[in-house]
């Protein structure tokens, strides 16, 4: 596991280690300010877009062969960056990049639920841990490479890429190894509905037909992904709204630079630990705690007026933000069988990626009536609701599927 978390960790870093350096390369290659947010979506709108089916190439063909695609195109793609004519180009190349990211995450997904075996909270939270480090890491680096050149975060994030891809073919091991296209190929069934895999009789067609219909229809799935839409909700209308009112009472960069670093260390740590101790307690009890801890976090940014108090309001949401998260895609992963974990968690994870993207837009909505700061406490209603739910929602951790 320290050796996919590595993975993880190089993988995220890369999808955001260019961040700093597009909006000034756009506007450099023609763009203006509608084709610039183009440019910045286009690869997370890609990857939401994708990942309803990309899943189930990982659970066809295997885990790590797909892990490998996806790194090699992502790291090619982010090389051919470097030498973007112009900014159509630059776009095209973005969503390039975020059908790679589509294309691998499934299958990272796949593979730490198969190395779980029984500890999904401890590798789940080893897997996002990594992914929010990458998230302090990457903008940092990103903003400093940018001083040598505006293409120069592209270069390390294709190499980075690439080296991820050769640690991956050759140090990580799927224990499927495509399980379900090698059997179907010796049978001259590739293609068939009738090919089962071992004797729990997944078949390659239930491997990968949309997952969606069977997912909506479990009601316990709609309560794991409000327990993470909770995160998704609040997080992307505060990283918007917050920093306006850091500003608007005269701190400086650097002090709302550090309270957002902050929050980033309490939402990893909360991942990391959180993750570990659910295997031993209990899924709920966290998801419980967590819900009530981020309204009160909301409230305490709306009413707080000085630095101080502002950053540890907001810390105490990353660390409760990231125990809802997490534990609401641990959950999804206990009751789901390995021979389709990356379909269902793929199309999982995209399913709550959705509301990175509503969410701003009914906050902006939402400000001309009750002002910027109102919108503060507006992040915190979904953790409302959540909370009678995950009263009510039975435990997971003895239900892990195999």
């Amino acid at each position: 596991m320290p050796l996919l978390a590595l993975v993880t960790f190089i993988l995220f870093l890369s999808t955001q280690i260019g961040i700093p350096s597009l909006p000034r390369l756009s506007a450099e290659l023609g763009a203006n300010p509608q084709e610039m947010a183009a440019i910045l979506a286009s690869a997370l709108m890609t990857v939401v877009a994708l990942q309803f089916f990309s899943g189930a190439l990982a659970d066809r063909f295997g885990r790590r062969a797909v892990l490998v695609v996806g790194a090699v195109l992502g790291g090619l793609t982010s090389l051919a960056c470097v030498f973007a004519p112009n900014w159509q180009a630059l776009l095209a190349l973005r969503i390039l990049g975020g059908i790679a990211d589509a294309i691998a995450m499934p299958a990272l997904l796949g593979l730490t639920a198969e190395m779980a075996e029984g500890k999904q909270g401890t590798f789940f939270g080893i897997l996002r841990s990594s992914q929010g480090l990458s998230f302090i890491v990457a903008p940092t680096l990103g903003g400093w490479l940018t001083l040598y050149s505006l293409r120069a975060p592209f270069i390390t994030d294709g190499l980075l890429s690439l080296a991820a891809a050769v640690v991956i073919f050759v140090f990580v091991r799927d224990r499927r190894k495509g399980e379900a296209f090698a059997t179907a190929l010796s049978n001259g069934k590739l293609f068939s509905n009738e090919q089962g895999i071992g004797h729990n009789q997944h078949t390659v067609a239930n491997a990968s037909p949309l997952p969606i219909a069977r997912l909506v229809a479990q009601p316990r799935v709609w309560a794991f992904a409000l327990f993470s839409a909770v995160d998704n909700f609040a997080f992307p209308i505060l990283a918007a709204f917050l920093p306006i009112k850091v500003i608007a009472l005269g701190y400086v960069e650097w002090q709302l630079a550090a309270m957002l670093a902050i929050e980033a260390i309490g939402f990893t740590a909360a991942t990391f630990f959180v993750g570990r101790f659910s295997d031993r307690i209990g899924r709920r009890p966290f998801v419980i705690a967590a819900q009530p801890l981020i309204v009160i976090a909301c409230v305490g940014l709306f009413l707080a007026h000085d630095w101080f108090a502002l950053t540890a309001w907001y810390t105490l949401f990353g660390l409760a933000s990231g125990t809802t998260l997490l534990l609401g895609l641990v959950m999804m992963a206990d009751i789901t069988p390995n021979a389709r974990a990356a379909t269902k968690l793929g199309a999982f994870d995209a399913a709550i990626d959705l509301v990175i993207f509503i969410a701003p837009l009914i906050a902006i909505a939402a400000s001309g009536v009750i002002g910027t700061e109102w919108v503060l406490v507006l992040a915190g209603l979904p953790a409302l609701v959540a909370f009678p739910i995950a009263l009510v929602t039975r435990e997971t951790r003895n239900c892990v599927q195999r």
